[in-house]
């Protein structure tokens, strides 16, 4: 009897080789799983990622073109000044003119007076990024002093801001200066503004993001 039972026992019972195989199986459903589970989450977090660079430049952009097109006249001319500025190795560069575009920020600031309005990028604390600033004061003219110790930062992880400055007849200039003496500018701004931003592509450092623009502006 305990011979037939031991029979039937080893006869219902699993081999080594088949516990094995199932292990193996097992292994194999929960890698792809996981590969599958990860590639998902990747994804995911790369959407995620990319929504808030558009969000933060579309942002950016649509501040800047509204400042830009807000552009009028201060004692009667037209006061705007753009160059390019040195950063370590880098080049960006950096613009200040007179604009009815205030915001108010203050308790006691009313909103849409003139004011001086600049935009220049610094780099972060940690040395190794870039910020785009805005700065935005009322009723006065803003200096160097005050670029290094005002404004507040608009846009994050910049790889490139470039201004092209299209005059009367088309022809392109990497600087403006409306207070350039007898100079060609004087007292004259740009017919049309291109505005190039590029953001860090943390995921492909090689592939910034790109975003492009034209503003028209007021020239009377």
């Amino acid at each position: 009897m305990n011979n037939t039972l031991s029979k039937k026992m080893a006869s219902e019972g699993f081999t080594l080789v088949e516990i094995l195989i199932a292990v193996f199986i097992l292994s194999l459903v929960m890698s792809i799983v996981y590969v599958s589970y990860t590639g998902t989450l990747k994804n995911t977090r790369q959407l995620v990622e990319e929504g808030t660079v558009y969000q933060m430049a579309r942002i950016s952009m649509d501040r800047l073109i509204h400042d830009l097109s807000s552009l009028q006249k201060s004692a009667g001319h037209f006061d705007l000044q753009a160059e390019k500025k040195t950063l370590g190795d880098r080049e960006f560069h950096s613009i200040s003119f007179w604009s009815a575009a205030h915001l108010a920020l203050g308790e006691n600031e009313s909103e849409g007076c003139p004011g001086e309005i600049s935009y220049f990028v610094k780099e972060d604390e940690d040395g190794q990024s870039f910020s785009l600033w805005r700065l935005d004061v009322a009723g006065t003219k803003s200096n160097e002093t005050s670029q290094a110790e005002g404004g507040f930062v608009i846009c994050k992880n910049i790889e490139a801001f470039n201004l092209i400055f299209y005059d009367s007849s088309g022809r392109e200039h990497d600087s403006w200066n409306t207070s350039s003496g007898a100079g060609e500018f004087q007292g004259k701004v740009p017919i049309t503004v291109k505005i190039e931003l590029f953001l860090v592509n943390k995921n492909d450092l090689k592939k910034p993001y790109k975003f492009m623009t034209k503003v028209f502006l007021p020239t009377q």
